[in-house]
């Protein structure tokens, strides 16, 4: 048999960046059904006359590079939060309450720090939940010291608090399932964690794949379709050129399913229960955009100094079939109402999975009428205004928030 490779046997990795650019090895298999990678790198020509009837360069010189990845599946509630945080940055994490053993803090805690004092002992691995709100987070304990107050160890997920905490604030043990809101990070530099892409394709030597590092999302769209979906993801990437990974990965597919589209909520003009629950919504789609510039500097070097995020913006799309005109009116009086999504698997415990989607402010910008069909339609297009109630822990403002609830362990994302 000649040698040949069948995609079918391809998997997507992924793993968290501690230094943008520095590849390291998949710690989650990311279940996709699409993944299109190409290496880009540039080409400078030599023009310079020699005397010869020449139209083209004399000389094919290598300029810098940059990898790109466009990739996405079905929307998996274990495995979208990695390309959420991508691509927003801010994140908070709550748990499911055990029942016992709250204590509080005994003295404020800063952003970093990697151990907190408390008023009662916790047992160490203890996953908890400090704080509320959204400046929430999860960590796993390691072994407390002290007599009262305790000092209690962060062993994971590992480089300390996030946000910083007052003292009294609440320590309570938790468990599953979590819940890990995401909004745009507006604190420090702006720039949310990068990834590390592992594609096992086949055809590379040795391992069977090659890695695209310091990858970050510039697009990200969830979509749907009540009648024939499944809720389904894509987003864009820009990387670092690829790398040849020295051996080979192995897929370690989870078994959370992905949830059908049919099974979404809708609330316009408030939350997606009661009176502001809207059931004449068949298909749609948000995508969130974010500029990005990879930046190129004297440095001996082909790749990217730095891949750097801009401005990220919100926009979608909502098929309305007719009960009367308020598609419409939303455009024509611009009434902008908060906009509210709900999809789960109708699971519960630590098997429940389930996405919420908040923009405070949907402003419709266009709303067109479709009487070629059955049934009157009107397909209408919005902007996610950026607002504080959709805000994280880092403050400022956010067009959107996206919450997803799961069982995955503090420290994964």
């Amino acid at each position: 048999m000649p040698t040949t490779f069948a995609p079918a046997k391809q998997f997507v990795g992924i793993a968290n960046e501690v230094s943008q650019g520095t590849p390291v090895a998949m710690t989650s298999t990311v279940l996709v059904n699409e993944v299109k990678p190409k290496d880009n790198p540039s080409w400078l020509d030599d023009k310079s006359w020699r005397g010869s009837m020449v139209a083209d360069a004399y000389a094919k010189i290598p300029g810098v590079s940059h990898g790109e990845i466009d990739l996405g599946g079905p929307a998996y509630g274990d495995g979208l939060g990695y390309f959420l945080r991508n691509i927003l940055g801010d994140m908070s994490s709550t748990g499911t309450s055990t029942g016992s053993g709250s204590t509080t803090l005994t003295a404020a805690a800063a952003a970093g720090a990697t151990s907190i004092t408390t008023q009662a002992t916790i047992p160490a691995s203890t996953a908890v939940q400090i704080g509320t709100g959204a400046k929430t987070e999860v960590f796993v304990t390691g072994t407390p010291t002290g007599s009262g107050p305790y000092t209690i160890p962060l062993s994971s997920p590992s480089g300390g608090l996030l946000y910083p905490h007052a003292s009294a604030e609440t320590v309570q043990p938790v468990t599953g399932p979590y819940t890990q809101a995401h909004s745009l990070l507006n604190s420090g530099s702006g720039q949310p964690i990068s990834h590390t892409i592992t594609h096992f394709l086949g055809p590379t030597a040795t391992s069977g794949a090659r890695q695209y590092p310091g990858a970050c999302f510039s697009e990200l769209a969830l979509k749907w379709n009540a009648e024939s979906e499944l809720l389904t993801w894509s987003g864009k990437a820009t990387t670092w050129p690829s790398v040849v990974l020295g051996s080979a990965p192995v897929a370690a597919p989870s078994t959370v399913l992905p949830v059908a589209s049919w099974r979404m909520q809708i609330g316009i003009g408030g939350p997606a229960t009661g009176a502001t629950l809207l059931k004449t919504v068949t298909d749609g789609e948000i995508t969130i955009k974010r500029e990005l510039t990879p930046y190129y500097t004297v440095s001996g070097v082909q790749t990217p100094y730095v891949i750097q995020r801009g401005g990220l913006g919100v926009d979608g799309k909502l098929t309305f079939v007719a009960a009367d005109e308020s598609p419409l009116l939303y455009m024509l009086n611009n009434t902008q109402p908060q906009l509210q999504i709900l999809i789960d698997n109708g699971l519960t415990g630590a098997n429940k999975v389930a996405f919420q989607i908040d923009c405070q402010i949907a402003a419709f910008t266009d709303s067109e009428a479709d009487g070629s069909k059955a049934a009157v339609e009107y397909g209408n297009t919005f902007t996610a205004i950026p607002n504080t109630v959709n805000a994280g822990g880092s403050g400022g403002y956010s067009p959107i928030k996206v919450s997803v609830t799961n069982n995955v362990p503090a420290g994964t994302y």
